[in-house]
């Protein structure tokens, strides 16, 4: 990613300033007053807004199949619980932002359906427009449609569906029945399905399909983007990074300890997020990993098992431009679902850890072996890189100059010519004495320098505090006796008072330790 200067990249990490935030505010505000005015000036939006206004019915936005709050998008288990929050959140509102970015008919939720004004029941949305006509005088445009899409939950909390009667126990699966009844507009090049005829042309208008299909910024120089970027435009796939244990968002610093909280990150914060920002850091010789979990096509909506069935699927009943000489897309595929099982998405093999998930993911992207060692790699890149390295005593003792082919012969070497890799630090003649393993190393501490099992070991050189561990001291240092050189280091930390020589350094640092402030 390309910063302009120093203070712009330290903004993305400490979070935007005061004077920034009221522009953002600002500039809201203008865009929702420019948004509401062009909503009183469409009919179709005018009967919806009546609808919303006289009745008990609740507006309702989708993501993916799961249900959000129209006014504040916070993602709600059920219908139930947004009702709720309807009623202490939303009481007073304008009616106008509930259209906010949405392409269809609005999604309003009927159940207990009931007008306002009279709080008489009513079964539908053409009797309910018809009441409010007829015995209140509201001005209702019938030679338009209403412009809500209507949904009903019965007292056992099942979706039913108000055309042929049929239960549902999932919105999932009552949404995709509800388009064997709808109106469906189809995209003549990509063949996505809509409601509207409004929805239709603001894909069109976004998603490019007059230009034969998405076309990626990179094109034939890197083939195996060209698939990647289609997926990531038309599916579900959420890239991610990792750090250790870590999960990291792929288009911002952000780390989660678990993959939930990265779905709910990304859904939140880059719903929409722009595709060539995925690929701004480098992923050097590794493909790029991808999260499969509840995957489906954006396209239509249709839950999707393996990546290669939606390749399939975008190129054959989609029409996108899938490359098929390109194996798997250049990315590798996980399921990590909620974090408490680990299974491979490829050959459903199970794990301990991500750790060992990865690592045998890995394997199975190996197409590329050195003729002369037989280790594998996942890109040719990769392979290229390691056929420059001399195979012959490509492995150095860090204890001698001796060098030696495999490392199987490193390790004996060790073993054999420097046994003794443990030392003490405590005595004062020189050489250190050395020990052969910690055990014995330990029992000299014990005998020669008192130190008890479990006692502190680790002095403070300044104070002569006692410490536990290394890291207990060296905090210790980089509070209270912060050297010259890190006191004076042109960049601090402001949440543990470290010092930096570089911007660079000081954005890791924050990145790893701080992530969570």
């Amino acid at each position: 990613m390309h910063w302009n200067n120093n203070n712009d990249m330290l903004l993305s990490f400490l979070g935007p300033t005061k004077d920034s935030e009221e522009l953002k505010e600002k500039e809201r505000k203008q865009k929702m007053r420019l948004f509401e005015r062009s909503v009183k000036q469409n009919p179709l939006r005018q009967n919806a807004v009546l609808v919303l206004k006289y009745s008990t019915a609740i507006p309702f936005k989708t993501r993916f199949n799961r249900i959000l709050c129209s006014y504040c998008y916070i993602e709600f288990e059920n219908i139930e619980t947004l009702r709720d929050h309807m009623k202490t959140k939303h009481a007073k509102v304008d009616h106008n932002s509930a259209f906010y970015k949405v392409v269809d008919d609005l999604k309003i939720d009927i159940s207990n359906f009931k007008c306002n004004l009279c709080m008489q029941d009513v079964d539908s949305v053409e009797i309910f427009m018809t009441h409010l006509l007829r015995d209140h005088g509201k001005a209702v445009n019938f030679e338009i449609p209403f412009g809500v899409l209507p949904y009903r939950q019965n007292d056992a909390g099942e979706w039913m569906c108000l055309y042929c009667k049929k239960k549902f126990e999932g919105f999932s699966e009552m949404n995709g029945h509800l388009r064997s009844h709808a109106t469906i507009f189809t995209c003549d090049q990509c063949s996505a399905t809509f409601l509207s005829y409004h929805g239709l042309k603001q894909h069109e208008r976004g998603f490019r399909c007059d230009k034969s299909g998405y076309k990626p910024r990179y094109g034939l120089a890197l083939r195996q983007r060209l698939n990647t970027e289609i997926i990531l435009q038309c599916s579900t796939a959420w890239p991610f990074r990792t750090w250790g244990q870590n999960f990291n968002c792929s288009l911002c610093r952000v780390q989660a300890n678990d993959p939930g909280g990265l779905r709910a990150h990304m859904a939140c914060r880059h719903a929409n997020f722009d595709i060539k920002l995925v690929f701004s850091r480098k992923l050097r010789k590794e493909y790029l990993k991808l999260d499969l979990t509840d995957l489906k096509c954006k396209l239509c909506f249709m839950g999707i098992e393996s990546l290669d069935d939606l390749l399939s699927h975008l190129k054959n009943v989609h029409k996108q431009p899938i490359d098929d000489d390109v194996e798997l897309s250049g990315v590798m595929p996980f399921k990590l679902k909620d974090g408490s099982s680990w299974h491979c998405a490829i050959c459903k093999s199970q794990f301990s850890d991500f750790l060992s998930l990865n690592k045998h993911t890995v394997e199975h992207f190996q197409k590329y072996v050195c003729d002369t060692c037989g280790e594998g790699f996942i890109t040719e890149a990769a392979l290229r890189a390691h056929a420059k390295i001399p195979h012959d005593n490509k492995h150095n003792c860090r204890r001698c100059k001796a060098t030696f082919q495999t490392l199987e012969e490193r390790n004996i070497h060790m073993k054999t010519q420097h046994p003794m890799p443990y030392l003490c630090a405590y005595c004062k003649e020189r050489p250190l004495p050395r020990f052969a393993s910690w055990e014995l190393r330990r029992r000299h501490l014990i005998e020669v320098h008192n130190l008890r099992p479990g006692a502190e070991m680790y002095e403070c050189t300044t104070c002569h505090m006692m410490f536990k561990s290394r890291s207990q001291k060296y905090h210790h240092n980089v509070k209270v006796h912060r050297t010259k050189k890190e006191a004076d280091s042109a960049f601090s930390c402001e949440h543990c008072a470290r010092g930096f020589a570089t911007k660079l350094s000081l954005d890791k640092h924050i990145a790893k330790k701080h992530f969570h402030v």
